[in-house]
């Protein structure tokens, strides 16, 4: 990490909305070092309840980290270069949404059928738009901050990799396997936990376990593969609204390494912009790959990248494309974009993306 005389905050939060306050309120529990954390948006009364809740909940907890707030405006790489470049974090962690609110959990327009049919991945452009921005901030102000992004990283961080910008690692998604795994684990079993998952896995674990397709998430007890996951777990099945109880919780301990508080073997998406989840070790250095014995790299990626159809795209050589299924069904209301685009090419993609779905819920 550089010596920045400038730098003012070790991890800077974007966005205030629901992931945003669980993060910050379990640093504010969690943090064992002095750590400072910035909370940057737009809305000034948001900012002022969260940084004032958090200095409660430090001084509750007898934790030594502060809080303090910053106007963030994210409509541009430059507004948002604007900003990082009076505070130099350490960590910088992208949470707030560019399209929202898209519902996709209903058929209350052509829109959200389409999403539903579709899968996620057709939301990609949106997904990666903010990212897109602050990483092309960091890149511009030269930052060697870690970046850390919790928007459909499994995708997203394909995208600012081949873009050329820099992605240390992704939040939640395969977390919420390992936490849900290891909670019903002994407890002296925890610590040597490995599981490879990807975002699609959230998508089957809403159905019903016998409605859900593809290869299930896969886990080992040190290097021990656990042969019996469905069986641990067939009684789960995944709410839609609130999984940030277990996915935000989950940026925790990821947060508190990047930003110096010691090594952890954690769980993230997208590490270094690649596809899907995977075990690391995580520290102020970055995330490197802590795969069990037995398991190559390659072997790790191309398990998950069996998932990247049923999400509906894949990033190939700088192009983002959607699976045969999500090209025809975009292809009925605009053959242009289910030509999909290039990673460089996220904010006109995004806008093209916004006014379809305008149209589709006017």
């Amino acid at each position: 990490m550089g010596n920045d005389a400038r730098q003012t905050c070790d991890i800077l939060i974007s966005g205030t909305g629901y992931y945003a306050e669980i993060m910050v309120a379990d640093l504010a529990a969690a943090a064992r070092t002095p750590l400072s954390v910035v909370i940057a948006g737009r809305n000034t009364a948001r900012m002022a309840w969260l940084v004032e809740a958090c200095r409660a909940r430090a001084a509750n907890f007898g934790t030594p980290v502060t809080f303090s707030s910053a106007q963030l405006d994210s409509t541009s790489a430059a507004s948002i270069a604007e900003t990082l470049d009076g505070i130099r974090p350490r960590v910088i962690v992208q949470s707030a949404s560019a399209q929202s609110p898209w519902r996709v959990d209903n058929n209350e327009s052509d829109w959200a059928r389409l999403v539903a049919k579709a899968g996620f991945g057709l939301t990609i452009a949106f997904n990666s738009l903010l990212s897109f921005r602050t990483a092309s901030a960091m890149k511009t102000l030269g930052l060697d901050g870690h970046f850390v992004n919790t928007c459909y990283p499994d995708g997203v961080n394909q995208v600012l990799a081949q873009a050329g910008l820099p992605i240390t690692s992704g939040v939640g998604n395969i977390a919420i396997f390992s936490a849900i795994i290891g909670g019903r684990l002994p407890p002296e079993q925890r610590a040597d936990l490995r599981v490879l998952a990807h975002h699609r896995h959230i998508v089957e674990w809403r159905k019903p376990p016998s409605q859900r397709a593809g290869a299930p998430v896969r886990a080992w007890v040190g290097d021990r593969e656990l042969i019996d996951v469905d069986a641990r777990t067939g009684d789960i099945q995944l709410p839609h609204r609130e999984l940030n109880l277990i996915s935000a919780a989950n940026a925790v301990p990821v947060l508190l390494a990047l930003a110096g508080e010691g090594a952890r073997r954690v769980h993230v998406p997208g590490p270094g912009g690649r596809t899907g989840g995977y075990p690391v070790i995580a520290d102020a250095s970055g995330v490197v790959l802590d795969l069990p014995a037995g398991l190559t790299e390659e072997e790790a990626l191309a398990w998950n990248a069996q998932f990247e159809d049923a999400d509906g795209v894949s990033i190939r050589d700088g192009q983002v494309i959607y699976a045969e299924r999500v090209r025809s069904l975009l292809a009925e209301h605009s053959p242009e974009l289910a030509k999909g685009f290039r990673v460089s090419d996220v904010e006109e993609a995004a806008a093209a993306l916004g006014e379809l779905r305008d149209r589709m819920t006017a």
